[in-house]
């Protein structure tokens, strides 16, 4: 019998680090920035490996939120309800919520005394 080759996506497979997109690339190079700001100051001190280390410590968490995605599982409730979300939409969606400053709350209204009561 004779090979024949079967059609599968090649797009994406050009790139020498498949790990690296655009917005990941972006991400760390804020990262490393405000871990460059970090690395003066404790270049000032004399602790010159100290900051080249927070500095790459930022790199990292800047291409870890803007590459990684929150795992998807059913054991935790916050897992359950974000899983497979990009990291930095669950950051910029806890940014917003927490900027509203609004407090939501239940109450009935008791119609004899004609007092507030919380609702437990």
């Amino acid at each position: 019998m004779g090979t024949h080759l079967i059609p599968r996506e090649v797009s994406g497979e050009g790139r020498i680090l498949y790990i690296f997109t655009p917005k990941g690339i972006a991400y760390a190079l804020v990262g490393l920035v405000i871990g460059l700001v970090f690395r003066n100051l404790f270049e000032i001190v004399g602790a010159s490996l100290v900051g080249w280390t927070v500095a790459i410590l930022f790199a990292l968490i800047g291409w870890a939120i803007g590459q990684g995605k929150i795992p998807d599982s059913s054991t935790n409730t916050f897992f359950r309800k974000v899983g497979g979300e990009p990291i930095e939409t669950v950051i910029k969606r806890f940014i917003k919520f927490n900027r509203a400053k609004k407090i939501y709350v239940n109450k009935i209204v008791n119609e004899e005394n004609k007092e507030d009561t919380p609702n437990t």
